[in-house]
C-alpha cells in the first residue's frame, strides 16, 4: 500500500470517529409511566396460569406440598415418564416416594458432582426442581441453580416439572427483581423460563424440545 493510500485511508476513519450520528439519541426510559400504561395482573396465580397455557406449558394449583405427588401423577403417566431425577430439596421426599410406589418410576437424586452425574442426567426422562418464583405478566418462572440442583437438571430431560410456591408469584419482572439485593449481590447463574424448548427452520415448521425440554410442567403450591 502507497503512503499516499494510506494517509487517506487513516484521513477518512479519524473523519468518521469525530462525525455526530445522523440519528438522534432514543429519549430516556420512564419506567414508572410504562408501568402506570399496563393492563392490571389481577390475581397472579390466574394471571401467570393463563400466561404460562398461552406457550404451552401446562399448570396445576395444589394448597400443599403433601398434595402434590397425587395431583402430578395423571401428568408422569400422559407422558410416559419412567425414570426422574430430582435435587436436594428434602420437601420433594414425598412425590419421591409416591412415585416409586404408584408407578414404579426410576428415581434418581443429584447429590454428586456435574461431572459424575452429566450422563445420568442426561438419560433421566424427567427432571424435577424447584424455583427462586415466577412472573405472572409473563407466564415466566425463575430459577436460581446452584450445587444442589444444577442448571442442567431443567434443560436435559424431555420432561421439566418445577415447583412454584404461591407466595413466590410477581406480577412483573421489575418487582421480582425489586425484592432481591441483585445489585450487590446477583446469583451466578439465573434462568427465566418461558415454555418447552421451541425452534422453528426456515419452512417455519415449530419443533418442540430442540434445546431442552419439549415438556415443561409447573405445579403451583399455596
Amino acid at each position: 500500500m502507497s503512503n499516499e493510500a494510506r494517509t487517506n485511508i487513516l484521513a477518512r476513519l479519524r473523519e468518521s470517529v469525530v462525525q455526530k450520528p445522523s440519528h438522534l439519541s432514543p429519549p430516556a426510559f420512564d419506567e414508572a409511566f410504562w408501568l402506570a400504561q399496563q393492563p392490571p395482573v389481577g390475581d397472579l396465580a390466574d394471571r401467570f396460569q393463563a400466561e404460562a397455557e398461552k406457550l404451552s406449558s401446562k399448570v396445576i394449583r395444589v394448597k400443599t406440598w403433601e398434595e402434590l405427588p397425587a395431583a402430578v401423577v395423571p401428568w408422569f403417566k400422559e407422558f410416559k415418564v419412567s425414570s426422574v431425577m430430582t435435587g436436594q430439596e428434602p420437601r420433594l421426599e414425598p412425590l419421591r416416594q409416591h412415585l416409586a410406589a404408584e408407578l414404579g418410576v426410576s428415581l434418581h437424586r443429584f447429590d454428586r458432582t456435574l461431572e459424575e452425574q452429566r450422563d445420568e442426567i442426561f438419560a433421566m426422562d424427567c427432571g424435577v426442581t424447584t424455583s427462586l418464583g415466577a412472573i405472572a405478566d409473563t407466564g415466566t418462572v425463575v430459577l436460581v441453580p446452584d450445587a444442589a440442583e444444577p442448571r442442567l437438571l431443567s434443560l436435559a430431560p424431555q420432561v421439566h416439572l418445577v415447583v412454584v410456591e404461591k407466595d413466590k408469584l410477581f406480577p412483573t419482572i421489575t418487582e421480582m427483581l425489586g425484592t432481591g439485593k441483585y445489585e450487590s449481590d446477583l446469583p451466578s447463574n439465573m434462568v427465566f423460563i418461558s415454555g418447552a424448548s421451541r425452534t422453528a427452520d426456515i419452512e417455519l415448521t415449530l419443533v418442540m424440545g430442540a434445546h431442552g425440554p419439549r415438556v415443561f410442567l409447573v405445579a403451583i403450591v399455596g
